[in-house]
């Protein structure tokens, strides 16, 4: 079940007594409840970073490296766990950036730091910016 992207997840559809297209639940419903384990083994930098492809996302015992979040688009919305034993880099993919504190917002080759045993909701609500609420 991947991470669905903007254009598949904000369709909009003509009334009608027809069904919905089975694709665009089967969207809806990955972009709520999709799982993904990783074992992070890259370098902490924007570009060697793996990128996301789920909702709930769980970084397994490894290296200190980093993750990527998806693409971001109004909406979207991924909670990540660390339980690697290591503080690890989350990044935003390309150009996105990720907040740090309050109103600042690291550069999107920099990321943000996930401590160890933390978990953070990065949701998206402007194209380009991932607002985050971590525990720790």
């Amino acid at each position: 079940m991947p991470y669905p992207t903007s254009s598949v997840q904000n369709q909009r559809f003509i009334a009608s007594k027809q069904l919905l297209p089975g694709d665009w639940a089967n969207n809806v419903t990955d972009a709520l409840y999709s799982s993904q384990r990783i074992l992070l083994t890259s370098a902490a930098t924007q570009a060697a970073a793996v990128t996301l492809n789920a909702a709930q996302v769980e970084l397994l015992t490894g290296a200190a490296s980093g993750a990527k979040l998806p693409p971001s688009y109004p909406g979207a919305e991924i909670t990540i766990l660390n339980n690697s034993g290591n503080a690890q880099q989350i990044f935003g993919t390309g150009a996105d950036v990720v907040q740090t504190t309050g109103t600042t917002y690291a550069a999107a080759a920099t990321g943000v730091v996930l401590a160890s045993l933390a978990c953070a909701v990065y949701r998206c609500v402007k194209t380009g910016f991932w607002q985050r609420i971590t525990t720790a």
